[in-house]
């Protein structure tokens, strides 16, 4: 009896081994599976993702009282997309990013007669393209041959009222709201194109310096260019060239980070020169951008961007001058928003 049942106990601690045998054996097997997998999801290819963020202000005041308000009508979005792709030794990330705001206060018509209805003011337009082409020097290596765009411009017409200095986006008639057109889309358009040498450690982290760059300004339509104040030089016979080129050295870091699982900081910083024109002074494109997820899909977005360009004119602010301007001047454009916005992969 005693020997049956120690032939027993060894005949199931070896189905057991067998079985834990087997159990690894299949758990390496899955293990090998799930990593062919992940490799599948990291192949090299494209990768794309899209975001949309819309801001929406509405109010109707019909029949107020003295001093009670009037209609308000507020529109705006933001719109970015960005794409990369991984060949090897050989990288491409490029981004775009269309920004507009704009509001209506009030009903009606500008005055008595006329057919202007109160028009759209617009509060911001902004469009870049940004790009960068990378090839690695070597296998492993955090170095590359590199191209790189930049490309600053606007997507609507602005129409700049001589009385107040107000933009609207159309065009008025009514006295004493008689405007002129300042700008479009790519008039103008600064283009800044470098080839140079990148290095990149780290996916949240790159740097670029090119010491042969080329800057443009770019003016498509020769009444925008006549007026003056967007960077370009003054013919002979009184008018001004629809484009300028220089030639100087670009620098370009980017660097962004998560923390606490649920906000993301993004900045990016391009610096720019020109050899044959007052190098010391330097053209910045800075952006910076920081995401809160209140829940998938759904972010707080906070942005504040800086650009300077030594060969333009910005309007000078002030609070206490008719329209919030006063004279024209070389200043530092800052912009600050405040998006809800939804992303959507594509």
């Amino acid at each position: 009896m005693n020997k049956q049942f120690f032939l027993f106990i060894i005949t199931c601690i070896s189905l057991t081994i067998k079985a834990q045998d087997n159990s690894s054996q299949q758990e390496a097997e899955r293990k090998k599976a799930m990593e062919a997998s992940m490799k599948v999801e990291l192949k090299e290819g494209w990768v794309s993702k899209g975001a949309v963020g819309l801001d929406l202000g509405q109010l109707a005041n019909i029949n107020p009282y003295v001093g009670g308000g009037s209609n308000r009508l507020g529109l705006g979005g933001a719109i970015a997309y960005t794409a990369k792709l991984k060949r090897k030794l050989l990288s491409w990330n490029s981004e775009l990013n269309f920004n507009l705001s704009t509001q209506r206060i009030g009903s009606g018509t500008l005055a008595s007669g006329s057919k202007d209805r109160i028009p759209f003011e617009k509060a911001l337009d902004l469009f870049t393209l940004s790009s960068n082409l990378a090839y690695k020097v070597k296998e492993g290596s955090n170095w590359a041959y590199s191209a790189d765009l930049f490309l600053l411009s606007q997507l609507l017409g602005s129409y700049q009222d001589s009385a107040n200095k107000k933009i609207y986006l159309s065009e008025l008639n009514t006295a004493p709201f008689n405007t002129s057109l300042v700008s479009k889309f790519f008039a103008p358009a600064n283009i800044t194109v470098g080839l140079g040498i990148k290095y990149q450690k780290h996916d949240n982290w790159y740097a670029f310096l090119s010491p042969v760059a080329l800057k443009a300004i770019v003016i498509a339509d020769q009444n925008v260019a006549n007026l003056g104040f967007h960077g370009t030089e003054k013919n002979s016979d009184g008018s001004y060239k629809k484009s300028r080129v220089g030639i100087g050295a670009l620098a370009r870091a980017g660097y962004n980070v998560k923390l606490w699982n649920r906000v993301n900081f993004g900045s990016e910083l391009l610096l720019s020169t020109d050899y044959f024109d007052n190098p010391q002074n330097i053209d910045v494109n800075w952006i910076n951008n920081i995401r809160l997820e209140i829940f998938k899909g759904l972010n707080l977005n906070f942005g504040l961007n800086a650009f300077y360009d030594d060969n333009k004119t910005n309007y000078i602010s002030d609070r206490n001058a008719v329209g919030g301007i006063t004279v024209q001047g070389k200043a530092v454009n800052w912009i600050q928003q405040l998006l809800l916005v939804y992303n959507r992969n594509f």
